[in-house]
């Protein structure tokens, strides 16, 4: 069985990437607006510290607190950052598209494992 930190994780990850697949089409879209600012998603962080901080609780504290997390879109900050660039945001479409492949991957091999698990075989 995948264990219920796992599946947060995993989840506020897909959740994650599910939004920065949104920022990335936005940014593309409005590429050519004048004054236009880029977004960004920032989660990965947030999601590692808040389970190194974590860590110490049960399991379903732990995801519970894991669940928690709502990763969100903002303006960029950075003031390099400050115009859309389409090679940029095509290298952040593909880093995603990646990510997103390995953590459905990831939970494929772990829902084969289960059902193996079940089975007896």
């Amino acid at each position: 069985m995948t264990s219920p930190v796992i599946e947060a994780i995993v989840s506020k990850a897909l959740d994650g990437l599910h939004l920065r697949e949104i920022a990335t089409a936005h940014n593309v879209a409005n590429a050519s607006s004048p004054g236009f600012v880029p977004v960004r998603v920032s989660f990965e962080g947030e999601l590692q510290r808040l389970a190194a901080a974590t860590a110490d609780l049960a399991p379903e504290l732990r995801a519970a607190e894991l669940s928690s997390l709502q990763p969100g879109i903002a303006a960029a900050t950075d003031p390099s950052e400050r115009s859309v660039k389409i090679d940029q945001e095509i290298a952040i479409a593909s880093e995603t598209s990646a990510r997103y492949a390995m953590l459905i991957g990831m939970l494929n091999r772990s829902l084969q494992m289960q059902q193996l698990a079940i089975r007896g075989s």
